[in-house]
């Protein structure tokens, strides 16, 4: 317990001193996602990186060092060193190819006799595996677009694999899972309340640290449906998958950033339609999505073997989030 106290109070400090003399800080506007009128440090990726790594660098040594590199892409994206978005797909591309073929990390059995005849070529395995994890990281980072909503949204799937004991099929202790649920917490509740942002840093790693412990807690136990898995990763996938096919509708390009993400879109209507200032719409914002998440995953949680719940859920929510984004724009519209 007083290594738990030491970290929340090294990060309360650290923290302050950063904001003092504005250390890795950002002005965000509607236009860049993030909804702040003041400049807050991007610093909440550097609290968790470290710990993390430290807790599974013995078990997982490669993955770690993969992380680290991700975590680095983002720092780039946060200084604005690398701006251009098309470099850093082709070089989140480059990692995450490399990581997966060095770890031999298989896409999960789809359950769909044809498809998975064709994922028995190990290539197209792994070409799969990659875009499974670009399609995460990226969605990831589209939702961190509200203080708490990602990381609230990883959080939830923390609780709902420890609730279902299934760390236990993999190499992470009960030590490091609490730990590792305790730092979520303490840095989710920093966000919320506007001391930092995640940042490119943070979304980016958290997201394929996510994604890497689903698919080795799959891999362990084929009895779990795969589309529980996909139902825990639901939101950020499919925020990135109707983002892409929308922009193109337009005749936009892809990879550039807009305001038209579901939770921008909510944030609006609250932030208008009652007069909310930037922080309360934000967090109301974050709350409202989030508590649909849970309930949603939780319910998948009630039974993660069968299939047929998993893939009601997961029309349940992407049509949920479809209605809700037509109806929200047509209101914003008029």
């Amino acid at each position: 317990m007083i290594y738990y106290i030491l970290y929340t109070v090294i990060i309360f400090v650290i923290n302050i001193f950063i904001k003092k003399n504005k250390f890795l800080t950002s002005k965000y506007q509607l236009n860049h996602q993030k909804f702040a009128n003041t400049k807050i440090p991007l610093v909440g990726g550097y609290y968790l990186i470290f710990p993390i790594v430290f807790l599974f660098y013995n078990d997982y040594p490669i993955f770690s060092l993969v992380f680290f590199l991700i975590f680095l892409l983002g720092v780039s994206s946060d200084l604005n060193i690398l701006s251009s978005p098309k470099k850093r797909f082709f070089i989140q591309f480059i990692i995450i190819l490399i990581f997966i073929f060095i770890n031999k990390t298989e896409v999960i059995p789809s359950r769909i006799s044809y498809i998975d005849e064709l994922f028995l070529n190990t290539y197209w395995s792994y070409l799969f595996s990659v875009f499974c994890l670009m399609i995460l990281v990226n969605g990831s980072n589209f939702i961190d677009g509200l203080n708490g909503l990602l990381l609230g949204y990883l959080f939830i799937i923390l609780l709902v694999l420890y609730k279902l004991n299934l760390y236990s099929f993999i190499n992470i202790s009960n030590e490091q899972i609490y730990f590792l649920i305790y730092i979520f917490f303490v840095i989710l509740i920093f966000n919320i309340f506007n001391q930092f942002f995640l940042g490119d840093s943070g979304a980016y790693f958290l997201s394929f640290f996510t994604g890497f412990i689903l698919i080795e807690i799959y891999n362990a136990n084929l009895k779990i449906s795969p589309y529980f898995i996909i139902l825990l990763l639901w939101y950020p996938c499919f925020e990135n998958l109707f983002s892409i096919i929308r922009k193109l509708l337009r005749k936009k390009s892809a990879l550039k950033p807009d305001n038209d993400h579901l939770h921008q879109l909510i944030f609006i209507l609250i932030k208008n339609r009652y007069q909310f200032k930037n922080l309360p719409a934000n967090i109301i914002t974050g709350i409202l999505i989030n508590t649909f998440n849970l309930i949603l995953l939780y319910s998948g949680s009630l039974n993660p073997y069968n299939t047929i719940i998993q893939l009601k859920l997961i029309t349940t929510a992407t049509l949920s989030y479809m209605i809700i984004y037509i109806l929200i724009k047509k209101s914003l519209n008029k």
